[in-house]
């Protein structure tokens, strides 16, 4: 017993607009977008195709098993109409100030080594005006005599 179905692609996917590009991303291709619709009418496809042609159905519309696992879980728990977060998450008050005394942090030590420097040459030049003080001292006092 021979099951042979022919289906025809589902085309609902949403395209993105043809804008033509420039820079280094140019001629690559865009992420697929899917609506809603398209979803529960793959999930529910995949779920109705018998155990054979469940693979059948992933290739004509060319997406993984992880899609339709992770759009089915989306419509169990609800989530299938909200949006997706993009983007890192937000940061808390504690992560915010933590980050911007870090921050503070690095520019203090930053500050403190270009003092460090300073003094290092400062003692250096009084070093050097010491050691010339003490010749002329030691002249003078061999003239002196």
């Amino acid at each position: 017993m021979e099951t042979s179905q022919t289906v025809a692609p589902v085309v609902d996917v949403v395209a993105t607009p043809a804008v033509p590009e420039t820079g280094p991303r140019a001629g690559r291709a865009a992420r697929r977008t899917f609506t809603t619709e398209y979803k529960r009418r793959i999930v529910a496809e995949y779920d109705a195709a018998p155990m054979g042609l469940k693979g059948a159905v992933l290739r004509r519309e060319r997406l993984y098993d992880s899609h339709v696992k992770e759009w089915r879980a989306a419509i169990v728990a609800g989530t299938l109409d909200s949006p997706p977060k993009r983007g890192r998450p937000a940061r808390s008050p504690a992560q915010a100030r933590v980050a911007a005394l870090e921050k503070q942090v690095t520019q203090l030590e930053a500050e403190s080594a270009k003092k460090d420097e300073v003094i290092a040459d400062r003692d250096a030049a009084l070093e050097v005006l010491g050691k010339g003080v003490a010749f002329l001292e030691a002249l003078s006092s061999k003239n002196a005599r």
